[in-house]
């Protein structure tokens, strides 16, 4: 009796006399677990990002507004805050920014079930990316919009509400989905990038509010419409730091902490009347970018989306080192060779 031909596999043990040989190819294929989600999770987090998210964003941006006038209030009206958030301004901080924060919150938290939404909102900051480099869209949209849609909501594109925080989105998505297939990252690139994504967000942060100030902001002063070179480069090249600051927290998931820290630290040194600001925040373009930014809510909601990609990405990565340790599978039908009638028969 001849022996058999079929060769000795170490991984998938010796051939099966009774049934076909497996290569090692088709035992790893047939072994690997799926990586990322599933197409319906796709599908209805896209779907919950498109909605969602405008809505969420426009929240914020008139929850804002009435934040910016309780604080402009404060230079000149000695009422506790308490008080001042009794008014109508103060009604419109807490229904919009509050309602605006906790659905933005949500859609970064279907980063748990997949990344697609996330990466979704990032296209969408393109939108807001286009309307800040050409002012004659932004004077578009105010002369467009009915009369019942309050200005506040326009004005989130000139502050950088959209682009920013829609940029930053996106980079946390592309972060949830490597992390899907790469949970644990090395060790020395983990400590690196608690210096690297600080870095990367704040030059994006800086860059885009450069040109924000010498951009959007300047055209709704002056009412010049007028496309300069370096205001698109600056918003480009700002947005682009600021998605890859995010997507570099894949790398070192607690990076997050000190921007937040930051973030909600610079927010409430506008409500603080004992914290003394810089003098001329409001003459130098850049500053005054920034301060808007942080005036009308919109340092808040970065810590908030911040916070909540940290605690969304510890599940995520959790979760695929069970997927990636699991037990093994059997080579299912679907991989067994072409041949295996014949081989058998």
């Amino acid at each position: 009796m001849s022996p058999d031909p079929r060769p000795f596999d170490e991984a998938a043990g010796p051939a099966d006399p009774a049934g076909p040989a497996y290569s090692v190819a088709q035992v790893s294929a047939a072994r690997r677990p799926r990586a990322g989600s599933g197409p319906v999770a796709r599908l209805l987090t896209v779907l919950y990002a498109l909605v969602i998210t405008p809505i969420a964003t426009a929240l914020i941006a008139y929850g804002g507004g009435g934040w910016m006038r309780i604080v402009q209030m404060r230079g000149y009206v000695a009422d506790p805050l308490a008080d001042l958030l009794t008014t109508r301004a103060g009604v419109q901080v807490i229904v919009g920014l509050g309602l605006g924060l906790l659905l933005l919150a949500s859609v970064v938290a279907t980063g748990i079930a997949s990344s697609a939404g996330l990466l979704v909102v990032g296209v969408m900051g393109l939108l807001s990316l286009v309307v800040a480099a050409v002012p004659s869209l932004l004077f578009s949209l105010y002369g467009a919009v009915p009369d019942s849609v309050p200005l506040e909501i326009l004005d989130g594109f000139a502050y950088g509400l959209p682009l920013v925080l829609h940029s930053v989105i996106g980079g946390l998505g592309l972060a949830l989905a490597v992390a899907r297939r790469r949970p644990d990252p090395h060790v020395i690139v983990s400590l690196a990038g608690l210096v690297v994504v600080p870095v990367l967000l704040l030059l994006g942060a800086s860059l885009v509010f450069g040109g924000l100030g010498h951009g959007a902001l300047m055209a709704v002063r002056m009412f010049d419409t007028r496309i300069s070179p370096l205001v698109v480069a600056l918003l480009i090249l700002g947005a682009l730091l600021l998605w890859l600051g995010a997507a570099a927290s894949r790398w070192s998931p607690y990076a997050l902490l000190l921007p937040v820290i930051v973030l909600l630290g610079a927010s409430l040194a506008f409500v603080v009347p004992a914290v003394p600001l810089p003098s001329g925040i409001w003459s130098d373009p850049t500053s005054m970018a920034a301060a808007s930014f942080l005036l009308t809510g919109g340092g808040v909601a970065a810590a908030v989306i911040l916070l909540v990609h940290t605690v969304v990405l510890a599940i995520v990565r959790h979760r695929s080192r069970r997927r990636l340790h699991g037990p093994g599978t059997t080579v299912p039908p679907a991989a067994r060779p072409s041949g295996e009638a014949a081989a058998s028969g």
